[in-house]
């Protein structure tokens, strides 16, 4: 998905010449006009937000790149019976054996708990896929004060086997996604798994 300007225009009468002003705004979108959520970590410390069908999670909703000396958790819920595919699409958070400087720390869980383990420490170029057991999760964000760096993160909501709807699609590897991201240029079902536009059935 690539971000795409929307634009819409007004007139204002000016004297006897009209004037048309035009707004625009960037929906990241993509083939099959599905709007992604954005959300951003910076402005969402200890708050609870709920997740939608699909969205990018980064440092802010207009940059990926992440400041120095933060400490920043935030807690996501999908609907109840869901779970929660992340993909790490683009990081470059700062390399460390044990990820002791920057890190991303993925909870399979809500917790608050500065002693809590977390399931999955994120740092450097690289990262295999993330699924949770269940249908929240805890991301929380620290780095230290010597070196930027940036991360983005593609969710997905999906179910398995029974519990796919009507309104679903079946991924090769058993998970089921909205038909609502079909097709759009985004791989939903995972990254190791074909394209969601070749395996899934309306």
């Amino acid at each position: 998905t690539s971000p795409a300007e929307h634009c819409t225009s007004e007139h204002a009468n000016m004297g006897t010449s009209v004037v048309f002003i035009f707004f625009c705004a960037t929906l990241w979108t993509g083939v099959s006009s599905y709007v992604y959520q954005r959300i951003g970590m910076s402005t969402n410390d200890n708050q609870r937000l709920t997740l939608q069908d699909a969205g990018w999670i980064s440092w802010t909703t207009g940059t990926d790149q992440y400041e120095d000396s933060q400490d920043i958790r935030v807690y996501f819920e999908a609907p109840a019976g869901t779970r929660i595919l992340l993909i790490f699409q683009d990081i470059d958070i700062e390399q460390h054996s044990n990820c002791g400087y920057d890190r991303l720390e993925i909870y399979d869980r809500i917790t608050s708990s500065t002693s809590a383990v977390p399931q999955r420490t994120v740092c450097g170029t690289s990262q295999t896929d993330f699924v949770s057991t269940g249908n929240v999760i805890t991301i929380r964000f620290k780095s230290d004060g010597s070196r930027q760096g940036h991360f983005r993160l593609l969710y997905t909501v999906f179910n398995y086997g029974s519990s796919c709807s009507a309104d679903m699609c079946t991924c090769t590897n058993g998970r089921c996604i909205s038909t609502s991201l079909q097709g759009d240029g985004v791989n939903n079902c995972g990254s190791t798994s074909p394209s969601d536009d070749r395996v899934c059935d309306n």
